[in-house]
């Protein structure tokens, strides 16, 4: 039972993270796209144009029904412009940000081709074509869900801060961005944008408009933002450097102490941990006392890689070493445990973003452990339990349902 428990604490701290991060999303005062939506007939041999009309409401509908979808507006007149200009200024007198043209093409087999553009980035977003295998039928539209075509808007098309339309006509705006000189910036334009020893860089962008950066140097966490340029002309990028040692409190097993530095490289995804784990005060399993200890003390030595960029919130990585098992029993002599000398310990695991520097991580650590005598290892935890989780092969020890999980600080 205490088992069972300590193997939820990790997934209920996940949980409820996860919880509260939806819920701080939700917060956000985001408001939907506005997209003036025109559906054309295209050719000879196509639907007429009180079939485009049905077409038409149909999808309108559709996208009305999707979560986080742009607001639809519909275009009323009968033909829409054919330059790019033009397009844009009928968007926006229909109070649109964005615009989609979807021309049906044929009958027995339509084609659907695709394309839209987006305003308050001055970019084609969208431009391509979606066969179908058979015609629309009229008499139930209603189960048409535009699955060729909805989603690839919806992509595109996210809601924004409610602030980003409260714009006038755009207008070139030279920006200059202050950064840790030596700061790649990309996002902004077609090139990368370096900041120069004076610990500044310039870009022209339209304003206003919304946009997002992201900024790299070497020995700072990678940092990504998300900004709305209304006429400033200065923007300063907040910077953190990235940690070159973290320290961890952990329950190895779910019931014995331990602590652990991590040594990394900034910038580098690699890392190396020393950690000191001691089993002779722990939580009792199949005792009848709540507390158990044994003898031993353990080092480990691991070799790791992280999988997750080093800005991610939750952060994946794996690691692998060597770990050395030590003894000093009652009326002993402080050594390398005979029973039990060396072993080999890998860390499959996730940390996440607690309060500040410090975080939290749950982890999967199974460990393969050399012993002369299977048998007497196992006979060595005498009368408070024989670990049935624990598998003794000739010559191993094998603890495959091993875990940690603990908080981590880093300097």
């Amino acid at each position: 039972m205490k088992r069972l428990l300590a193997c939820l604490i990790p997934v209920f701290l996940l949980f409820a993270h996860v919880v509260i991060e939806a819920q701080d999303q939700a917060a956000v005062d985001k408001a939907p796209r506005r997209i003036l939506f025109v559906m054309e007939k295209g050719g000879l041999f196509s639907y007429n144009d009180s079939e485009i009309i049905i077409l038409k409401r149909s999808f309108l509908t559709v996208l009305s029904e999707v979560d986080d979808a742009p607001a639809p507006i519909d275009y009323s007149l009968k033909s829409f412009p054919s330059s790019l200009q033009d397009r844009n200024k009928a968007a926006r007198e229909a109070g649109a940000d964005c615009w989609l043209v979807v021309k049906v093409s044929g009958r027995g087999s339509p084609t659907l081709n695709v394309l839209s553009y987006d305003l308050l980035y001055n970019i084609e977003t969208l431009d391509f074509s979606a066969s179908r295998h058979e015609g629309f039928s009229m008499l139930d539209i209603y189960r048409e869900r535009w699955d060729d075509v909805i989603p690839a808007v919806v992509k595109k098309y996210p809601p924004l801060a409610s602030r980003a339309y409260l714009r006038g006509p755009p207008a070139p705006v030279t920006l200059t961005i202050r950064a840790v000189p030596g700061t790649t910036i990309t996002g902004l334009s077609s090139k990368p944008l370096l900041v120069g020893r004076e610990g500044t860089t310039t870009v022209e962008l339209p304003s206003p408009a919304p946009y997002t950066l992201h900024a790299a140097a070497f020995g700072y966490v990678p940092t990504r933002m998300n900004f709305y340029l209304d006429g400033q002309t200065e923007l300063s990028v907040e910077q953190a450097r990235s940690p070159w040692l973290r320290l961890d409190g952990v329950f190895q097993d779910g019931f014995f102490p331990s602590v652990a530095a991590n040594f990394s490289i900034p910038s580098l995804p690699l890392f190396a941990r020393l950690e000191f784990t001691t089993f002779r005060v722990g939580v009792s399993v199949n005792s009848q006392y709540f507390f158990t200890g044994f003898p031993y003390s353990q080092l480990t030595l691991l070799l790791g890689l992280y999988l997750s960029p080093e800005e991610r919130e939750f952060r994946w990585y794996f690691a692998a070493g060597p770990l050395l098992r030590l003894t000093w029993p009652a009326g002993g002599s402080f050594g390398v445990d005979p029973l039990i000398p060396l072993g080999v310990q890998i860390a499959d695991g996730c940390d996440f973003p607690l309060a500040g520097k410090l975080r939290g991580f749950v982890e999967f650590t199974p460990s393969c452990y050399f012993t002369p005598d299977s048998s007497a290892f196992n006979n060595s935890f005498g009368s408070q339990g024989s670990f049935p989780y624990i598998i003794f092969p000739s010559g191993f020890a094998l603890d495959l349902l091993e875990f940690r999980f603990g908080i981590r600080w880093s300097l």
